[in-house]
């Protein structure tokens, strides 16, 4: 039976028996109820909600592809959608829609221009003057497809999120007499949290198998260059490293793979910190750097984050290291990164998708020199500590600090 909820994990101890609850909903919910809900659903179910609010953004916009289409030899710039493309630009994005479409909407159907037998005029040297019907009715199966997953996805999604949030929520009388019933049925504690882990899992399959139907289904080419993805899918990219957050974070509930203090424990030794202080600015900034490359997911996934798990690492375990390992690779990052800052093109040429991924990148390059320089503070002042501190006769070796695992001879 169900009333006040343990940590993620535990079984649910009983509610007494015979309790009686108030008609009304509402008014049945105390404070002390939610400050027992089970913190770390209640994170599931929100992630939840911002996955169906994106994947909403997503499907219902023009920023799938960029592509250039051609008409009587003529290049216009096509900004396609799952089920239609406009032609124009970022201010008039849809003015050379006549060249296409003798739709009077905002938009021409990616259906339509399937079914519309295309010119097949060519020039002297075989290049055409018109994107060829194939090429639409690739667009147009590509993004039909896709609609079919993340729309299953997009109701698995809202399921998984209701049925996490209503577990979270089992310390409101209410809440826990509907738990109540569902036991009574022969559902369990344990396989309703099975059930959930099947809900975000399900997900996490459609949104990938979604992602990998269309970028194989897509036409190469509308006639001049190449396609290109554009923000809405680097939505679907948000989409699918919160859904693997979800199933990461649902599943240790599940299977216990870590413990559940560890998020507690790293939150302790964060606040032992003190404020005014080199360590405490460089937690700051690596969780700045890391919600930045979050950010960057929208236009390309950056594996350098990487290196702020060995920053993490090195601050809790204190082991020097992990420090010489970040430095040594954040300064190659840097330098590369240096010449690719140099080569960036303006920002008045790239889509929204790529200015917002420049954007970002570029506050990421800034906290790069930050981070290092904080690091260099941070160690200065241990040192000078620890001189301070030094016996008459100084330490034998300085260096082991440097080398963790070594012995003291």
């Amino acid at each position: 039976m169900y009333g006040q909820r343990k940590p993620v994990g535990g079984p649910a101890p009983s509610r007494s028996a015979g309790q009686t609850r108030s008609p009304s909903i509402i008014a049945d919910i105390k404070l002390e109820d939610l400050e027992r809900l089970d913190k770390t659903m209640v994170l599931v179910a929100f992630l939840g909600l911002i996955i169906n609010v994106v994947q909403v953004v997503a499907i219902s916009n023009h920023s799938w592809l960029k592509a250039t289409a051609l008409s009587n030899g003529q290049p216009f710039t096509a900004h396609l959608s799952l089920a239609s493309v406009q032609f124009g630009n970022d201010t008039h994005p849809s003015k050379d829609n006549r060249f296409f479409c003798v739709s009077r909407s905002d938009e021409c159907s990616l259906r339509q221009l399937c079914a519309t037998n295309a010119a097949t005029e060519t020039y002297s040297n075989g290049m055409a003057k018109y994107t060829s019907k194939a090429a639409w009715c690739q667009a147009s199966d590509a993004g039909a497809f896709a609609t079919r997953l993340l729309a299953s996805g997009l109701l698995l999604g809202l399921a998984a999120t209701g049925m996490t949030a209503m577990y979270a929520a089992q310390s409101i009388p209410w809440v826990a007499d509907q738990f109540d019933k569902v036991e009574e049925l022969g559902f369990s504690d344990e396989i309703q949290k099975y059930l959930i882990f099947a809900g975000w899992s399900a997900l996490w399959v459609f949104i990938f198998c979604s992602m990998v139907a269309y970028a194989t289904m897509i036409p190469d080419s509308l006639g001049w260059g190449t396609v290109e993805l554009e923000a809405s899918f680097g939505l679907l990219r948000v989409c699918f490293v919160l859904s693997s957050l979800n199933v990461a974070v649902v599943a240790n509930s599940v299977f216990h793979l870590w413990g559940d203090d560890a998020l507690k424990t790293a939150w302790d030794g964060f606040m032992a910190v003190p404020w005014l202080s080199p360590k405490k600015a460089l937690y700051i900034e690596l969780a700045i750097q890391l919600a930045l490359y979050f950010m960057m997911v929208v236009d390309e996934v950056d594996w350098a984050v990487l290196l702020v798990v060995i920053a993490f690492i090195y601050l809790g375990s204190g082991q020097k290291s992990f420090m010489i390992m970040y430095v040594t690779i954040i300064i190659i990052s840097i330098l590369f990164d240096t010449i690719k800052l140099l080569s960036l093109p303006s920002l008045d040429t790239m889509t929204p998708g790529e200015s917002w991924g420049a954007m970002t990148w570029m506050s990421v390059y800034v906290l790069k020199f930050l981070i290092v320089g904080t690091i260099v503070a941070n160690e200065y002042l241990e040192a000078g500590g620890k001189s301070s501190a030094a016996p008459a006769g100084g330490y034998g070796r300085q260096q082991d600090e440097y080398y963790d695992d070594e012995p003291a001879a």
